[in-house]
């Protein structure tokens, strides 16, 4: 970065260079004046900004004062995405992790960190792991409320049907929403920037007009029908939520118990079940992978692969298979508030395999968290808002937290009202590869306070759903898996960052 591409006034050079001087990192005059001292003072500050740092109250005083500054986060997003900071930040973030003990292959720092943290001592393999609780987990019962708002388009704006690039004189256009078993047109250019090691991306990034959602999409082999992990365990979620409300669109989904057939297993509710499968909370035996394969069982195998082909257009995905386990309850059935049996199951075993598309899961995710945005016969079919909040609520405690560390990596915590963060994390070695393969797919949502009309301050709303896949064979799965979730990271970092930049729209 050259030091006529810095675009912070006197005042704020000058105040930035005293916060910088008092936390240690710039000897330089006070002078308001960018020279290479004060450069790599902001180089070692941005190097700093991690979701894991803990500064004595002094220090982190200063740093929120830093933070605070608009003009100190645009220059901020610049530095951290020269060159492969961003990777070399988390690849180190990541051995620092190992190193004290709070991470390894089978507990991995940023995938498995968890919405509530974790205290010392409290596992047996990891004695020394501890992370705090994420900063959005209070958010998490205003995700509904905040995807069903719409910005004003006063005190919040969005794109429009058309917006620039920034840096350039590329103009990008939103188009309608694409109708149930269409499948929109990705464009192929855009993501260069993403991490060799990503084989499968989509993104699809909207624009409110007129009270209607807007989309553009984006792909590095959207299409591509491959294994996409635990990722594609909201599926059954969300097909149980359409069968529950066609059967009674008034009945919200919460007010429902999943019970036994065969009266082996307590009723339980399905909002308790659905969190289990996002948040791996395994105890009283009830696996992710054993509760996924249960939901399957309120569908024949068939029925539940033809109703994702004809939601997504795409005819070319198999989704067959179970998780790896038995399903916990084998055959069980979804009551109403009034105990009546409103979903049954299938006795037909899932067997086979799940190979579906990025863009299949970026496609659902959209309709879950723009449902009450675009057209109804474009919706889930059957699905009712009340009962998809279920969902929402579920997913937001998806124990990877990638959005966390990116928002704390790019200085933005001061910056992003209203966020929504709903994921499902997914990863595997697979014996047929030989290689190891990590799947996020989430949907970011947020205003963002730093953006600007005209050089006015203007919230903008930005409204993100994504689905990516990360590949590596290195012959050594325990080194993978640690590389993979420091990429992931980075990548899901710069995609936030060019989002906030508008360098991707």
């Amino acid at each position: 970065m050259t030091v006529t591409e810095v675009k912070l006034s006197l005042d704020d050079l000058t105040k930035a260079q005293v916060y910088l001087q008092q936390l240690g990192l710039y000897d330089g005059e006070i002078d308001g004046t960018y020279g290479k001292l004060t450069e790599a003072a902001f180089v070692q500050f941005a190097n700093a900004l991690n979701i894991d740092t803990i500064l004595d109250a002094n220090s982190q005083a200063i740093t929120n004062n830093l933070l605070q500054m608009p003009a100190v986060v645009k220059y901020l997003l610049k530095i951290v995405g020269e060159g492969d900071r961003l990777s070399q930040k988390f690849t180190n973030s990541q051995r620092i992790f190992v190193n004290m003990g709070q991470a390894d292959s089978q507990h991995l720092g940023f995938l498995d960190r968890g919405v509530n943290g974790c205290v010392a001592g409290k596992m047996k393999s990891l004695p020394s792991r501890n992370f705090a609780a994420s900063p959005l987990l209070n958010h998490i019962p205003s995700y509904a409320d905040r995807l069903a708002s719409l910005p004003d388009g006063v005190n919040v704006v969005s794109y429009g049907e058309v917006a620039m690039l920034a840096g350039s004189q590329v103009r990008v256009r939103f188009l309608p929403y694409p109708a149930i078993n269409e499948i929109p047109n990705i464009e192929n250019i855009g993501l260069e920037f993403l991490d060799d090691s990503i084989q499968e991306a989509c993104i699809c990034i909207g624009s409110m007009v007129n009270g209607q959602m807007l989309s553009r999409w984006i792909g590095r082999n959207p299409l591509r029908n491959v294994q996409f992990w635990s990722s594609t365990k909201i599926l059954p979620l969300l097909y149980t939520i359409c069968k529950a409300n066609l059967a009674e669109p008034n009945q919200p989904i919460e007010f429902c118990a999943i019970a036994d057939s065969n009266g082996s297993q307590p009723s339980r509710s399905f909002e308790e079940m659905a969190q289990r499968i996002c948040n791996y909370d395994e105890s009283e035996g009830m696996t992710s992978n054993a509760l996924a394969a249960m939901f399957k069982q309120f569908a024949t195998p068939l029925e539940l692969q033809t109703w994702l082909k004809r939601i997504t257009g795409n005819k070319n995905l198999t989704f067959l298979g179970r998780y790896g386990e038995k399903p916990y309850i084998e055959m069980p059935i979804l009551l109403d508030s009034t105990g009546k049996n409103i979903v049954s199951p299938s006795k037909d075993p899932h067997r086979g395999d799940n190979l579906i598309s990025a863009y299949d899961l970026t496609r659902i995710v959209s309709q879950i968290s723009w449902h009450r945005h675009i057209p109804p016969t474009n919706r889930l079919p059957a699905a009712q808002w009340h009962s998809l909040t279920s969902l929402i609520t579920a997913m937001g405690y998806d124990t990877a937290r990638y959005a966390d560390a990116a928002i704390a990596a790019l200085g933005l915590q001061y910056f992003i009202g209203d966020p929504v963060v709903i994921s499902k994390m997914g990863f595997g070695y697979s014996d047929q590869r030989k290689c190891s393969e990590l799947t996020y797919t989430a949907c970011i949502q947020f205003v963002d306070r730093l953006a600007t009309s005209h050089d006015l301050p203007l919230p903008k709303l930005r409204s993100i759903n994504m689905t990516l896949r990360a590949v590596l064979d290195l012959k050594n799965p325990d080194r993978e898996a640690l590389e993979l979730d420091s990429r992931m990271a980075a990548t899901v970092t710069e995609i936030l960052r060019r989002i906030v930049t508008e360098e991707l729209i």
